[in-house]
């Protein structure tokens, strides 16, 4: 006990979980104990030393009651209207009237990263394969890459950001957009064990507008949270509507608190 808090052998017991190793379970219920102690003495030495202004937490506790309340009934609003299909239509008409939002910070690519080890006698028949855009020749080139390559992405069908490749490649961002700004068909890049070879398929250079492909997912989280915010001011106007219409609200221009 301290001061008029007590803590219970029963209160203990809730927090332990059953099944524990003996030791365990007097290491936890020992720190629990602690834990509570020194709650209830921080607590007691706020009550000795705060002001009464700083004290009294009434008004806090209720106001984040209400919040947690309106949060709570908010949310609940929100799952049982929320419309989460955006058809491809909708996203494409947002992006095609809002496009200075999707201008790239660091670029954007379409293509194959490969490492190889510059020992292997592949490593000519890839830089041949990189270059071509024969199907024959992409299929041979993910084959090779699959059984010879010490690694292989393959991110031709999605659009990634150049920061992600550069750290695939495992060099700075700002050399690989200096390379790219030669739009060579292959970057290569070597030191004295790998070759990476980086096959650029499509490039977006930084600043410029980012392809809707790659924008996709984004613009239907944006549409989706737009859904949510429409949803609430319906409501919110619709709960003012109803309570005025219905006299629930009194409006008067007299202080109540001043004409007691």
């Amino acid at each position: 006990q301290i001061g008029r808090a007590a803590l219970y052998k029963t209160d203990i017991e809730k927090f332990i979980p059953r099944g524990l190793a003996k030791q365990d379970s007097i290491a936890l219920v020992r720190q629990y104990i602690d834990s509570w102690a020194i709650r209830q003495l921080m607590l007691q030495k706020a009550e000795e030393q705060l002001p009464k202004s700083e004290r009294d937490v009434a008004q806090l506790l209720e106001d984040y009651r209400t919040q947690l309340l309106v949060f709570r009934y908010e949310n609940k609003y929100v799952e049982e209207r929320l419309d989460t299909i955006v058809p491809n239509s909708e996203r494409e008409e947002y992006y095609n009237l809002h496009p200075d939002s999707f201008r790239g910070k660091n670029g954007v690519l379409r293509g194959r990263y490969v490492k190889m080890q510059n020992s292997s006698p592949n490593l000519q028949i890839m830089r041949k394969l990189a270059k071509s855009r024969e199907i024959d020749d992409i299929d041979a080139l993910e084959q090779l890459a699959y059984n010879s390559a010490y690694k292989y992405s393959n991110f031709n069908e999605n659009w990634v950001d150049l920061n992600i490749v550069a750290k695939e490649l495992g060099i700075p961002l700002d050399e690989l957009q200096k390379k790219m700004s030669e739009k060579v068909p292959v970057v290569e890049m070597a030191d004295t064990v790998y070759t990476n070879l980086l096959q650029v398929l499509e490039y977006v250079e930084p600043g410029e507008v980012t392809p809707f492909e790659y924008n996709s997912e984004k613009i239907k989280e944006i549409i989706i949270s737009r859904r949510k915010q429409e949803l609430l001011s319906n409501l919110q106007r619709d709960i003012l509507i109803d309570a005025l219409n219905n006299n629930k609200i009194k409006i008067s221009d007299e202080d109540e608190k001043d004409s007691r």
